[in-house]
């Protein structure tokens, strides 16, 4: 593989300081996708071709493909559960009917125990999330940032922690392998269940996210969001008032079966197709063949629900469904950027930059530290966990044994810091979605979680400095 150096580092730091400084996020992908190909092709004019055809290659990859598509028919579900009054009956039954959501912390906690329960895929728990609360939040006044803090955390940190998931799956299989070279013994699911012990960054983040839910306080830029969110009230009045006048006026309207019919297909069948495709095995399960398939049969069993109960007929049925395709253009758009940045940085080899630059004789005590801040940096400057935890826990198994640190230690630390990445990067997929599932301006979502992701980051590394040097 062609070793590019330094420059296997500019090119997502030029996307993430662009995003930070801008707030535009297609503008900052494109600039580093094309200072990516520009750097792999060692040439200007052959780089501004290569950012052409990359974005049509993105598609080239049916996992990719099947993402996107399956935001798309997303946005057609969301929508067809708002015009037929499902969303809007949900939050009567909690706030005005049964009294249970009565105030901020409460539209909070929502947000996060349905994210919390809902950990079989990061994608579809923030969607189901945001259209369970989007306009509870509205009507108690929490504004998108701290809704898209709340969901996005929540996710990753139970996602990554809980084991019967594509996570876990993707986590034992790597385990496997360093089991399979003899470096380690035992069962990829016991060490796994060992580790996550040790996944401290998750455990952190949870306990922040419920702080900040009952002490209702705030700071830095998420506290500057509230103070805005707080200004626009007539405005976002409005807002609420226009979005329920979208309801289809039908006597089968207003029905919470509109909510959980399309949702509950959607979500029950993610599992279904996972043990499908992977032959009776979820560790070999395809997520975007799930995810995509789940999609689809919760088109399907809309289409049949919404036409039987006479709400929608065909051609009204599709109409909203087209209404609901549009307003994912914007998130789709960032996704495929989002996909070919990651491509890039596969090509540039950027994970394995980091971890050989840093690599040296460290004392045990900073061990487990270190493979934190590594995993970090890298999940930080690719945007995925997925790849960083893939590199970084055969290293921290590897340095592990040799330095005679429990190398539980050095996995749950690897999934810690490839955790960080998916908070705080402005390519990160979940942090897309969870922009989208609250209607959050990606960027402003970045910027009020990024603080509070650090902090925790901090912390965490701290634990794992005491924990390094109590053994």
């Amino acid at each position: 593989m062609h070793d590019y150096g330094v420059w296997t580092i500019i090119t997502p730091l030029v996307t993430i300081l662009l995003a930070i400084f801008t707030r535009q996020v297609i503008l900052s992908l494109l600039a580093g996708i094309f200072v990516g190909f520009v750097v792999i092709n060692h040439s200007f004019s052959l780089g501004v071709v290569a950012t052409v055809n990359g974005i049509i290659d993105t598609f080239s990859s049916p996992g990719n493909t099947r993402t996107i598509i399956f935001m798309v028919l997303i946005g057609g579900i969301m929508r067809l559960i708002v015009v037929t009054g499902g969303v809007r009956r949900l939050v009567q039954s909690l706030s005005e009917h049964n009294g249970y959501i009565t105030n901020k912390k409460a539209v909070q906690l929502l947000a996060m125990v349905i994210t919390s329960l809902i950990f079989i895929e990061s994608s579809v728990n923030q969607l189901i999330s945001g259209a369970s609360t989007k306009d509870l939040a509205k009507r108690y006044r929490v504004p998108p940032e701290k809704m898209s803090y709340i969901i996005q955390t929540s996710c990753v940190s139970v996602c990554s922690s809980v084991m019967i998931n594509g996570w876990g799956a993707a986590m034992m299989g790597v385990i496997g392998v360093q089991i399979s070279k003899g470096l380690i013994d035992g069962q990829p699911f016991e060490i796994l269940a060992h580790s996550m012990v040790w996944n401290i960054m998750a455990w952190l983040s949870l306990a922040s996210v419920l702080f900040y839910i009952f002490s209702g306080s705030s700071w830095g830029p998420m506290k500057k969001a509230e103070q805005r969110y707080e200004l626009a009230k007539h405005h976002e009045a409005d807002t609420v008032t226009e979005h329920h006048d979208d309801v289809i006026k039908h006597p089968a309207s207003d029905s919470l079966w509109n909510f959980f019919i399309p949702i509950l297909s959607t979500v029950l069948m993610v599992p279904v197709v996972l043990y499908l495709t992977g032959d009776g095995n979820f560790s070999k399960g395809s997520g975007s063949m799930s995810v995509y398939s789940s999609a689809m049969f919760g088109t399907l069993v809309s289409f049949v629900w919404f036409w039987c109960r006479g709400i929608l007929n065909i051609e009204s049925f599709f109409k909203e469904l087209y209404v609901g395709y549009a307003s994912m253009v914007k998130i789709s758009s960032v996704m495929i950027l989002a996909f070919l940045m990651g491509h890039i940085s596969a090509e540039l080899n950027t994970g394995n930059y980091i971890a050989s630059v840093t690599s040296g004789v460290i004392s045990p005590g900073f061990s487990i530290g270190f493979i934190f801040i590594i995993s970090a940096i890298m999940s930080l400057a690719t945007g995925t966990s997925w790849g960083t935890f893939a590199i970084m826990i055969p290293i921290g198994v590897q340095l592990g044994v040799s330095l005679g640190v429990p190398f539980e230690y050095m996995i749950g630390a690897s999934i810690a810091g490839s955790i960080f990445g998916d908070m705080t990067s402005p390519i990160s997929s979940d942090a897309i979605v969870a922009s989208m599932a609250t209607n959050c301006d990606h960027i402003e979502h970045i910027r009020t979680q990024f603080p509070y992701a650090l902090v925790t980051g901090t912390i965490a590394f701290i634990c794992y400095v005491i924990l390094g040097f109590s053994i």
